[in-house]
């Protein structure tokens, strides 16, 4: 007969369709028996997510196959009962469960295996009763069943808001005989087929597949039940399939995966669920798979798991010690490449890593991070001062503008610090071992001249799930088959032992690995991503001012257990579906809970630290604390106490202002009972108002502000340079449209800066006009129909630095709120803060690469300089940054409509500002002013004189007097052996200093991340010897008690 290929291939479709001819196709012979409806169920329907044994003393009532259950997150329990039927004797029995919905099946108080039930490809709905049925075996099981799919409750979509009336219904509760050879040979087919369609007719292997799969169909007689057909078809596929390939194949390392997202279309609480029905249902398969190795990243899943089926945890820890279940990752979760700080990243390691030596006396050797939205050019430093070499992700084959030109790379921090890093070229982490799949890790590998290795990350995920028995089944006929590249299964660190010979060959990428995506992330859910830099800086305040009541007051105990539990949440809410904005409504509940218990521990740390460092009865004096690397004198608002005092300032709300000074990382005092001349100030700040125009002015700038609000001039006086473009106006609001092309809460597109739209006026009103501080309103009651501004704009005697206190009233509809400033600067880049340092990007569109970056991420400030002049914008808690050409933006409010339909609505707080500046940004204060306007000075009372003995507690000392290492932070260490000092060099450039302290120890010792002990450094009387850092470079030293 001649060939007829495309009729061939649609043949073999429909002879494996679980749709057409099922009566008459291999599909159908799967399940030859199903006895219909012969369980007994009763249902509980649970007051929530309870416990096994709380569930277990429910009131369970009878109920029935088609009946619905629900609302959505609710949770019912069922007791299933029943007996496998005599004429299943001898065979392998299933039990066929699909309520729609996931669930989890249990006996006797420990979790068997997971269920996922309606239609889609992540359907999980059998589970093996018996593998040979005696015939009169009892069944008697309970079914844990969980309102929600494996992707939440969208309404009309995956990604919508949830829709809380949802119901599920419960379509099949049935015993089956399940047949291996017809599921064997449904399989062979499959992948027959598979093979024919990717390597095409014109390939021998593409072409001899499509003949063999004919062949079988021809062969097979499904209703012969002596099965001599089935097991003659069954010897064309081995045959087929045992054909080896050669030694120059392409080697593809598989590793079973299931990425949980701790927190997106579904809360916290469920998450813990979908760990114990994904891990159990992996264990179970471990038994009948030796050779089966999977794998799960984040320390914090494996707490709950302890916490929550702690029979499950015995079978995790064995399966670890087994080498079967591989932690992996390092971090405490998945968290964000982009929004956390530096010192977040380190402890996401310490905390990850300390879990998993604890808990299997191992560490993870690579870091994973599969679907974060970019990646900070500081991680390579902060992956390998944590102790690891290798790095494996895939997110950015996601790219929609260039694609990136890597899979297999060294990929170099800004410091110079190399991870060896892996893209897997299949370009995903749930991969269902398709040959479309392990093909393309060959074909789309773009470094396989270089190294012929390739990882394929199989498993259900994002949801949950992880690996099925199709995945592995598949994997058994792939091992070494002629014209597909030959697949083992190992560990991630297998796989890169077999990388590491080709390093030498590998080509370098230097810098971010930015996301040409999700650029939205950087700016949604503010009140989020406010929380967590406030609670950055209350545990980096906590940990220092704790840390010195433990070094001057023995009767005080160092609070580790409650910083670790403040840590968790914040790193918790670091993850990268949560801090970036891209969640339901229900996560950013809890994370603002989240967020208030972070805050209560902290402040109560602080307090109770501050009583025990100055310690007494009577509170006659003030401290005022600065837990910053700066020496700082600025103006604050002071306590009741000084409201008679002399030469300080009231404000319009009856407070009064006054200028302090303290030293870095130290205390000074002010004294109540002490003359006017504490609180003098050798500059003072005016205001005055013409025509409605009002100036601010003081020894460094001079601001005009018209009077809707916007600044038309700002003029630097020791540079005499003005800042704003002549003609033009800054703190300019503009709000753009902001419609993408799918994700949402993710994403905003490069055509939306296009299209913009009229706002309302602002009216200026002036407040204060010093000697202190110079402040005016501005209120915008219109900025549009729907949405009010009300700002402050203040400017202190103190500082060239301009806030703008800022409060919103919004509620937009995809629309996007930016400030901006068109500057006199020229300058083709800007430079942004990062973790422990900064990059430049270019402020043009030249090319693909540069356009990509519109939207970009920075922290404290972004800054636009020239020779001798420069103009930074800074914030308090955003994190989404623009400039092109000289108009430097920073993005202040989104307003999304998924996953979240209420994303930013409401009231909104925040606080940024302007700084010119003399000379470029490393000769300027920027960073100083990025510090004080996010750490702010901290006032207590004290006995007198109290604080003279801790003006200073820590030190950089510098002959060069640089100003470039910053001490980052202070706390004592893990082992509580002593103090540990992070540093980092912040400019740029190599410097040279020792570290000094008042304060009594025995010996200083440079440490790894992980404050491992590596090097034993001199230290004299309370100075070190000299320490060297090079640019952007990170340090922990560990000071010995």
């Amino acid at each position: 007969m001649l060939r007829h290929t495309s009729i061939t291939l649609e043949r073999v479709e429909k002879f494996v369709s679980d749709t057409y001819f099922t009566d008459v196709n291999i599909y159908g012979k799967i399940y030859p028996k199903i006895l219909r409806h012969p369980l007994q169920l009763k249902v509980f329907h649970a007051p929530g997510r309870i416990s096994y044994d709380e569930a277990m003393k429910g009131e369970y009532v009878e109920t029935k196959v088609g009946e619905s259950f629900g609302p959505s997150w609710s949770t019912h329990w069922f007791k299933v009962t029943g007996s496998i039927p005599p004429q299943f004797k001898g065979k392998e029995v299933h039990l066929l469960w699909n309520s729609g919905s996931e669930g989890l099946i249990w006996k006797d108080g420990e979790p068997l295996q997971g269920l996922t039930g309606g239609t889609w490809v992540d359907k999980r709905i059998h589970y093996r009763l018996t593998h040979s049925a005696k015939g009169d075996e009892k069944v008697d099981l309970e079914i844990e069943m969980a309102c929600n799919g494996m992707f939440g409750v969208g309404k009309d979509g995956l990604i919508n808001a949830p829709d809380p009336t949802r119901t599920f219904t419960l379509s099949q509760a049935e015993v089956a005989v399940y047949d291996p050879l017809a599921y064997s040979l449904y399989l062979d087919l499959i992948m027959l087929h598979e093979i024919a369609k990717k390597l095409h007719e014109k390939n021998v292997r593409g072409a001899q597949a499509l003949y063999v799969a004919n062949q079988m169909i021809n062969i097979i007689n499904v209703e012969d039940e002596s099965r001599e057909t089935w097991l003659k078809a069954k010897q064309l596929s081995k045959e087929f399939f045992s054909v080896p390939n050669g030694g120059a194949q392409h080697s593809v390392t598989a590793i079973g995966h299931c990425h949980i997202d701790l927190g997106w279309l579904w809360p916290y609480a469920e998450t813990r669920r979908k760990a114990g029905r994904s891990w159990a249902t992996q264990i179970l398969y471990m038994e009948d798979y030796p050779n089966y190795k999977f794998t799960q990243s984040q320390a914090q899943l494996f707490e709950w798991c302890k916490k929550d089926y702690p029979q499950l945890y015995k079978r995790v820890i064995e399966k670890v010690k087994s080498g079967q279940f591989v932690p992996t990752g390092g971090t405490w979760v998945e968290m964000d490449g982009n929004l956390p700080s530096g010192e977040s990243f380190v402890r996401q390691f310490v905390y990850g890593q300390k879990l998993y030596k604890q808990e299997f006396g191992i560490q993870a050797t690579e870091f994973w991070l599969p679907d974060t939205f970019g990646y900070s050019g500081q991680l390579p430093q902060v992956v390998t001062h944590c102790g690891i070499k290798n790095f494996i992700t895939q997110k950015l084959s996601w790219n929609n503008i260039n694609k990136f030109p890597y899979n297999t790379f060294l990929w170099e921090g800004i410091d110079g610090s190399q991870v060896l890093t892996h893209f897997p070229p299949a370009n995903t982490y749930n991969s269902n071992v398709s040959i479309k799949e392990v093909v393309n890790s060959s074909k789309n590998n773009k470094d396989k001249d270089r190294s012929n290795h390739s990882l394929l990350v199989f498993g259900h995920g994002d949801g949950g799930g992880g690996p099925n028995v199709e995945m592995l089944e598949r994997l058994e006929r792939v091992k070494d088959v002629d014209g597909i590249p030959k697949v083992e299964q190992e560990s991630t660190a297998h796989f890169f032992s077999k990388v590491t010979p080709d390093k030498e060959k590998l080509l370098t990428w230097i810098g971010e690995l930015y996301f040409e995506l999700h650029r939205g992330t950087y700016t949604s859910q503010a009140k989020t991503k406010l929380g967590n830099r406030v609670s950055e800086i209350l545990l980096h305040d906590s940990e220092f001012v704790a840390t010195l009541a433990h070094l001057v007051n023995k009767k005080y105990n160092y609070p580790q257990d409650k910083l670790d539990v403040a840590w968790k949440y914040v790193l918790l809410n670091q993850f990268h579906d949560v801090l970036p904005g891209s969640s339901i409504g229900m996560v950013y509940k809890d994370a603002l809970e989240y967020y208030g218990i972070v805050s209560k521990i902290c402040h109560e740390i602080i307090d109770e630290a501050k009583d025990s460092i100055f310690h007494g009865n009577e509170k006659k004096d003030f401290a005022v604390i600065n837990a910053t690397s700066f020496d700082r004198t600025e103006v604050i608002t002071l306590p009741d106490e000084f409201k008679k005092a002399k030469n300080t300032q009231v404000t319009f709300d009856g407070k009064s202002l006054g200028v302090v000074s303290s030293p870095s990382l130290g205390f000074s005092s002010i004294h109540t009972e002490k003359t006017s001349e504490e609180f003098f100030h050798k500059s003072s700040v005016s205001a005055h108002e013409s025509n409605g125009v009002i100036t601010l002015e003081n020894s460094f700038v001079r601001v005009v502000i018209q009077s809707d609000g916007e600044i038309s001039s700002v003029f630097h006086k020791p540079t005499k340079r003005e800042a704003i473009e002549p003609g033009k106006t800054g703190n300019k609001f503009v709000l753009f449209d902001d419609i993408p092309l799918f994700w949402d809460g993710w994403d905003t597109e490069v055509y939306s800066l296009q299209k913009t739209y009229p706002l309302g006026k602002g009216k200026a009103t002036l407040l204060e006009s010093g000697p202190l501080r110079a402040v005016v309103q501005v209120q915008y009651p219109h900025l549009t129909q729907l949405s009010s501004i009300s700002q402050v704009i203040t400017l202190t005697a103190t500082s060239p630095r301009v806030d703008f206190i800022t409060d919103v009233d919004w509620h937009e509809s995809r629309k996007f709120l930016k400030v901006e400033f068109p500057t006199s600067v020229r300058s083709p880049t800007a430079t942004y803060e990062i973790q422990f340092g900064h990059v430049t990007r270019p402020t043009h569109f030249n090319t693909t690469w540069d356009m990509a970056r519109f939207e970009v991420c920075g922290h404290r400030w972004g800054d636009l300089s020239e020779y001798n002049f420069g103009f930074a914008l800074l914030n308090d808690s955003k994190y989404g940054y623009q400039c092109h050409r000289n108009v430097l933006r920073l993005s202040l409010l989104r307003a999304p409509k998924s996953p979240d339909d209420e994303c930013d609505m409401g009231s909104q707080h925040f606080v940024y500002s302007i700084l010119p500046h003399k000379g470029t940004l490393q000769e300027s204060d920027v960073i100083k002013e990025g510090y004080a306007l996010n750490y702010p000075l901290r006032v207590t009372g004290l006995p007198q004189h109290a604080a003279e003995n801790l003006s200073t507690t820590f030190k950089v000392i510098s002959e060069e007097g640089s100003k470039s290492v910053i001490i980052e932070t202070i706390k004592i260490a893990e082992d509580k052996d002593g103090v540990v000092l992070r540093v980092y060099e912040s400019l740029g450039g190599l410097a040279k200093f020792k570290l000094s302290s008042s304060l009594p120890f025995k010996g200083l010792v440079k440490c790894s991340g992980l404050e491992a002990q590596e090097k034993h450094l001199q230290w004299d009387r309370g100075v070190s010897e000299e320490i060297t850092l090079t640019p952007f470079q990170v340090n922990t030293f560990k000071l010995l008690l």
